[in-house]
């Protein structure tokens, strides 16, 4: 019967968490609802399924930016094999499903690792449910990539283990399986992170305990080197803010200085270093091998490691190379890859402060059910720091338990302690990003700002431009991102934090049997922990009780106001005190448990699995937030509006939408809401924000997410303008006043035919806000004009402003999809990835006299006369133009428009070039009455054709390279992978005990 109990008492605790955080999804027909959940995978990933249900392998995306590789857009997962889910079940239940498989699939994977260290099962369950349910793993339901990630991470580190320190071959072929999949399914992150965490265990394992030991004198030494490390560090990093200002080359307002001089070079550098560094340890143990040797060399052992390592890594790179080569030539097009400053690394930084989550739940509250989160307050700087995820919790006990496992310093018995150890350290201190520069809080100081620059504003982005350093520079992730290979190309420190919270989960469960056994050091430390947080808890709990007034007071002082609605001090009060009581409550268990546990181990046991599921129950299920399914369907009220206007005014061929990609209602700020995410679903479906409108015939101009093409990017930056007073007698500012400005050609060009705008301007200044150039040459749509007309107008408006706060309007400017032009114009052929190459150009390009961008000095080109081409072309095409002016009776008509595959009937009377207002990009190819032809790259980002005089068929067909070498490197590495299991089998090879 004991035998049956345990596992039974596991799949109890499984199923209750199953249910509470996922029970309204699976048994009321709800739907994830939250951020990327809802707005971007939901229609991402129905998305990919139309394309195979059509027979087509989802290789392009025609509905966003002109278009944008489907299979080689890395969160779109599209050969994710866990994706066969979506081909099983109706797509709404497959959404579901696949969220929950993956965090049975973390729990599992922890389960089975800590297994595998002959821990009990329920250290293993305890391990399990603390990862699979904490907060940071939990909450990536709304970021789905992540969550994949995270679930296969502890079955790599299975992998690892087994045989680094077992020496199983087997177990390399299952570290490919993993690495594949965590990058199949959209988090390479992870896979490069599984990959470094196997690095760090391998030299781990590899050091002369006997030299390493934990002595009185090691520590001291070690604790001494690391002080002064940290000295140096700080100075280095103060002296380079100091510094950089003077070596980096000075440009024109508006335009961000030149890179600095040392990271120039950084990427070819550092990865020649770590090549060489490769190289002398491989040329180490072969020396080694001659001699016939092996002794007790550190290269010795530590050579045969990396090489599996290396072995696994390069078998999984084959595997995944049919989606990962698109991936690589998709992203080296991107800002990520810009040589003029990368992309913005140090969003989503962890506070410091924030890391009291681990021990009390949801302490600085909570936003959705009511605005109770306080956590704004505790900004240091005016700056905005956005939050990866809402808590830290993965239960009191498993966290204190973690703290009295941790150790640092090697024991031959258990080693993976102490990597997990100085994993959890690292990945957590790594995860606060800007926070661990000593820039930042130098410049807390106003002498020492006044030297090396204040702190970063809102408008910073990857670079100052003021040529100081970001605050994040000098900091633990900074260092990753520049002597790492690569890393560079990752961002969001926080999402570090799944490393974290396996790691300590992990310890939580090796920690559980280490106290069942009496280990006198592990029970010192928890029971020291526990009593004085306790402690802490009363006092903060009294402080509460005493000075409630005065704490409810600085909160509304400190409102910086939200979307969730004004914030409620009473409420915010109230979520602490509850925080506080249950971490005290649940402290004052651990301590309970340790008294009595080693007599009663299997009644301990029980009380550990179901107090710590109660507990992640009642601290994490709110944060699985879930709206209607009904939501999701029918017809957006946006496309509705557009549709009855194509029915009025038809517009013949294809058209793109403008949909202003971030704002929300400005009266949610002063508003409260019982339910502010289905407020969120509702409205940004019903107004199209991005994604929702791709799976509703629906093709976005402009749409920010994971990259975007560096050039095309170069269309739509905005910037600002003093208005003139034109300007600002339509806007109704004073002459003079700072308005931001988007460059209207770039819209018109890109065939934009309505734009999905606030009705609240924000005074003009906010990007995300000011539609300015969008109000010239458009009609109205919606709201109805007479919204805005007759008694009580005034109100209306407000009213709409306040609640709606969406307007939309026809372009009368907009372009065809496709048009012909007898004129060109050459440019330099395009160079790299930087802004000396493109800034002039594309000004001369955009540029249209309109009324808020207004200079004398520039010339009006009229891209309908006339095309911008390569220089390389010149003299292929020169003589190809006759300069004479499309005619009525020239005419180009787009007869078929599929995911890839574009045909267009062109008649023309001389010859010219055909455009088409699609991205130019690497796999599409042009044949002109059958007859292959080359694309040209027109107006630097379109696709133009050369056609002679006459009546034409083009058609366009995507059928890029890397593909196709990808699907022959894969098949290769599945054949290697079915060879090399083969022989395994055949040709076992004992296991080290």
């Amino acid at each position: 019967m004991r035998r049956m109990a345990t596992p039974l008492l596991i799949l109890v605790c499984l199923l209750g968490l199953l249910s509470a955080c996922f029970g309204r999804a699976l048994f009321r027909n709800e739907q994830f609802g939250y951020r990327d959940a809802a707005h971007f995978y939901y229609p991402l990933y129905q998305r990919v399924q139309t394309e195979w249900q059509a027979g087509r392998l989802p290789l392009w995306d025609p509905e966003e930016n002109a278009g944008m590789p489907l299979l080689g857009n890395p969160t779109a997962a599209v050969l994710y094999p866990g994706k066969l889910i979506y081909a099983v079940f109706p797509y709404a239940l497959a959404a579901k499903l696949y969220i929950v498989a993956h965090t049975l699939l973390a729990f599992a994977g922890t389960f089975l690792l800590l297994r595998s260290w002959r821990t009990s099962r329920e250290g293993a369950a305890l391990g399990g449910l603390s990862f699979a349910f904490g907060a940071p793993v939990l909450f990536q339901y709304c970021n789905i990539i992540y969550l994949v990630g995270a679930a296969w991470l502890p079955l790599g580190f299975l992998a690892v283990d087994r045989w680094l320190r077992l020496r199983s071959r087997f177990a390399l072929l299952g570290l490919a399986i993993v690495l594949a999949m965590e990058t199949l399914g959209g988090d390479p992150e992870m896979a490069y992170l599984t990959g470094l965490a196997a690095g760090g265990y391998a030299i781990l394992l590899t050091r002369d305990r006997r030299a390493t030991g934990a002595t009185a004198t090691g520590l001291r030494t070690g604790l001494i080197l690391t002080v002064v490390g940290i000295g140096f560090w700080i100075a280095a990093a103060l002296a380079m803010a100091r510094v950089a200002p003077m070596v980096r080359e000075a440009r024109p307002p508006g335009q961000p200085p030149s890179p600095l001089p040392w990271m120039v070079f950084a990427g070819p550098t550092v990865a020649i270093v770590w090549l060489s560094v490769g190289l002398v340890m491989f040329l180490a143990w072969r020396k080694a091998r001659l001699r016939m040797n092996p002794g007790e060399a550190v290269s010795q052992r530590l050579v045969p490691m990396f090489f599996g390592l290396v072995g696994s890594a390069v078998l999984a790179g084959s595997l995944t190379a049919v989606q990962v080569l698109p991936v690589m030539e998709f992203t080296g097009l991107t800002g990520r890859a810009a040589s003029d400053g990368p992309h913005e690394i140090y969003q989503f930084s962890l506070e410091p402060l924030r890391v009291v989550e681990f021990l009390w739940p949801n302490l600085f509250g909570t936003s959705f059910q009511g605005n109770r989160s306080w956590l704004t307050l505790i900004w240091l700087t005016d700056r905005t720091v956005k939050s990866w995820v809402p808590s830290l919790y993965f239960g009191t006990i498993a966290f204190f338990i973690s703290l009295g496992s941790l150790r640092f310093c090697r024991e031959d018995s258990t080693p993976w302690r102490s990597w997990l150890s100085i994993i959890a350290v690292v990945s957590l201190v790594a995860s606060m990003g800007e926070f661990t520069s000593p820039l930042y809080w130098a410049r807390f100081s106003p002498a020492v700002a006044r030297m090396i620059g204040p702190h970063d504003d809102e408008q910073t982005a990857s670079i100052r431009f003021d040529r100081q350093l970001r605050d994040g520079d000098g900091s633990v992730y900074w260092a990753l991102a520049t002597f790492l290979p690569g890393f560079r190309q990752f961002r969001f420190p926080s999402k570090m934090l799944t490393l974290t919270i396996l790691s300590f989960a992990s310890l939580a469960g090796l920690g559980w049997d280490s106290l069942m056994a009496g280990d006198a050091p592990t029970r010192r430390r928890v029971i020291g922990c526990a009593v004085v947080m306790i402690v802490l808890s009363m006092i903060a709990l009294a402080t509460t009780l005493v000075w409630n007034t005065a704490i409810v007071t600085w909160i509304k002082a400190g409102d910086r106001g939200s979307p969730f609605g004004p914030l409620d001090a009473p409420g915010a009060i109230s979520e602490m005190r509850r925080a506080l009581l249950q971490g005290a409550s649940l402290m004052a268990l651990t301590l309970a448990l340790i008294c009595f546990g080693p007599k009663r181990q299997v009644l301990a046991a029980g009380i550990l699995l179901l107090a710590t599921s109660a507990d992640l129950a009642v601290a994490n299920a709110r944060y699985i937030l879930t709206v209607p399914q009904s939501l999701f369907e029918g017809t957006p009220e946006v496309v509705r509006l557009i549709n009855e206007a194509e029915k009025k005014n038809p517009t013949p061929g294809p058209f793109r939408v403008h949909r202003m990609p971030i704002w929300d209602p400005i009266g949610w700020r002063d508003e409260a809401s019982k339910d502010r995410v289905r407020d969120f679903v509702e409205w940004e479906r019903k107004t199209i924000q991005p994604k929702y409108g791709i799976t509703e015939g629906i093709s976005y101009t402009m749409v920010l997410g994971v990259a975007e093409l560096y050039d095309y990017e170069w269309y739509f930056g905005a910037f600002r303008r003093q208005a003139d007073e034109v300007g600002a007698k339509m806007l109704g500012v004073n002459v003079g006043s700072e308005v931001v400005v988007n460059p209207r050609r770039s819209f018109d060009m890109w065939n934009t035919r309505y734009f999905v705008t606030p009705t609240y301007s924000g005074g003009w200044k906010d990007e995300h806000r000011g539609y300015a150039s969008f109000l010239e040459q458009t009609k109205q749509i919606a709201p109805p004009l007479e919204l805005s007309n007759g008694p009580g107008a005034e109100e209306r408006s407000r009213e709409w402003s306040m609640k709606e706060d969406y307007q939309i309007r026809l372009n009368l400017n907009c372009y065809p999809r496709a048009w012909v032009v007898h004129e060109s114009r050459f440019l330099p052929q395009l160079r790299g990835l930087s802004r000396e190459s493109r800034n002039g150009p594309m000004q001369e390009i955009l540029y249209s006299g309109e009324i808020f961008w207004t200079e004398r000095s520039r010339t009006v080109y009229d891209p309908k006369r006339l095309v911008w081409l390569e220089n390389d072309d010149k003299e292929a095409l020169q003589r190809g133009f006759s300069g004479v002016l499309p005619t009525s009776r020239e005419n180009v008509v787009l007869t078929r428009y599929e995911s890839d595959r574009v045909e267009l009937d062109v008649s023309l009377e001389t010859p010219g070039m055909v455009v088409l207002s699609d991205i130019y990009y690497p796999g599409w190819t042009l044949t002109i009455d059958g007859v292959p032809a080359p694309v040209y790259r027109a107006n630097r980002m379109m696709r133009g054709a050369a056609v002679k005089s006459g009546k034409h068929k083009l058609v366009y067909q995507y059928r890029p390279r890397s593909v196709q070498v990808g699907l022959i490197i894969s098949a290769l590495g599945l054949i290697s992978l079915v060879s090399l299991a083969v022989r395994f089998v055949t040709r076992p090879r004992p296991v080290l005990a």
